[in-house]
């Protein structure tokens, strides 16, 4: 997925190299993490990630919404983290370290020295209050750890994505993309989702204020739905009709003209925002049958059905 892999390049700032999802004998450079666990209101949890690179990451998560806030002009130092997050608040707090460090096991697929983890508190001063006060945080003071390592050498074929269902198990799947947006919707072999569910439905988002090229948003909503609200028997006639927070149906459908519509109010609101529609003539499209092969339509339109 495009906005996805924009996503896990840009976490590559500010997570661990586990299973480094790279080439085979790929190198990560060494790496000092710092990271302060907060709870926001309206139920969300918030997490803070900075290196010693100017990245940081404010990252907020309430059931299946993920928000990802992050920034390049961060000041760190081995125990400084400070960081303005436009129009939305500003971190500048220091670390204080409580007891002795601990060396938890070395990371799966690599070669390299365990990792070192020191716990502690971060004290100073934390302001966030997202848009529409969704949901915000207020303190002088929280847990937080520094995590560092140094370079690791990781084999390939490790896929950091591996978090949720075999990714080989799907039957069908539909995905509608713009620059900025992609929806996806995967049907899967029964038992390969937890709860009897048989979808996976996610929509993902990136914007970057022009005025502040630095300053990136990475929204994310997924959600666990039964088959019958991804209606695909016929190729050239689905219609798709995920649950919340998502809104509304989405018909993909041959036209007369024997190109490929994308048409309805489907919709998903994501906090703070306002709904997003996501279908329309300006999305490209791709629809695949594991068994058939897919169908594929960019823009402006060319050969739709390919193999896979």
């Amino acid at each position: 997925m495009r906005l996805r892999c924009v996503a896990a390049a840009a976490l590559a700032l500010a997570c661990l190299p586990e299973g480094a999802g790279a080439a085979v004998g790929h190198d990560w450079p060494g790496r000092q993490l710092t990271r302060i666990e907060l709870e926001g209101s309206n139920g969300y949890s918030i997490l803070i990630s900075s290196d010693r690179k100017q990245h940081l990451l404010l990252q907020t998560t309430k059931e299946g919404f993920t928000t990802e806030y992050r920034t390049r002009d961060a000041l760190a130092g081995p125990y400084r983290t400070k960081a303005t997050l436009p129009g939305l608040g500003s971190i500048s707090v220091r670390f204080h370290p409580h007891g002795p460090a601990r060396r938890p096991p070395a990371f799966a697929g690599c070669v390299g020295p365990r990792p070192t983890v020191r716990k502690g508190v971060v004290r100073g001063a934390i302001r966030f209050v997202g848009e529409r006060d969704y949901t915000q945080a207020v303190t002088h003071e929280a847990p937080a750890e520094i995590e560092e390592w140094k370079s690791q050498r990781c084999r390939g074929g490790a896929n950091p994505e591996q978090d949720g269902p075999n990714l080989e198990e799907w039957t069908s799947k539909f995905s509608a993309w713009r620059p900025g947006i992609e929806f996806l919707a995967r049907k899967y072999r029964p038992g390969a989702l937890e709860g009897g569910s048989r979808v996976l439905y996610l929509a993902e988002t990136a914007e970057a204020a022009s005025e502040f090229a630095s300053f990136v948003i990475y929204r994310r909503a997924t959600v666990l739905a039964p088959t019958l609200t991804f209606a695909d028997a016929h190729p050239e006639h689905t219609i798709i009709s995920p649950p919340p927070p998502f809104a509304g149906t989405g018909t993909f459908v041959r036209t007369p003209e024997s190109v490929f519509a994308w048409e309805g109010d489907l919709s998903i609101q994501f906090p703070g925002t306002d709904p997003l529609p996501l279908t329309g003539p300006h999305f490209e499209l791709d629809y695949c049958l594991r068994e058939m092969g897919c169908i594929r339509q960019r823009l402006p339109p060319g050969d739709y059905f390919q193999s896979r």
